[in-house]
């Protein structure tokens, strides 16, 4: 890779791309394994810095979006979609079995 911005190379959308290009110039690992056990990690530290145990909580969600990203085979752009079709569809479905619900008194 050469060693140009990113918004030089591939635009500034293209975020999954230039972090995948990044793993490639850090020799970091690609296989499913590693990267599940990664963001496992990255989703306990957010939830950590949530907590205000540890860590800063803007950081954290970047690393799980980084690690995220490194995971799947989508980009941002596909997954932000799908997860605003999701929320869309959610917004006016009714409420399934085993679904998470607040108690009352935790609103």
């Amino acid at each position: 890779m050469n060693e140009k911005s990113l918004d030089e190379t591939v635009g500034i959308f293209d975020l999954r791309y230039h972090i995948r290009c990044m793993m490639e110039k850090r020799s970091w690992s690609f296989h499913w394994t590693e990267r599940t056990a990664y963001l496992h990690l990255e989703a306990s530290e957010l939830a950590e810095s949530v907590r205000n145990k540890r860590g800063d909580a803007l950081k954290e969600s970047a690393d799980v979006l980084i690690t995220l990203l490194a995971l799947s085979p989508y980009d941002l752009d596909t997954i932000s979609a799908e997860a605003r079709r999701i929320v869309d569809h959610l917004m006016s479905a009714p409420i399934y079995e085993g679904e998470e619900r607040t108690t009352p008194e935790e609103s």
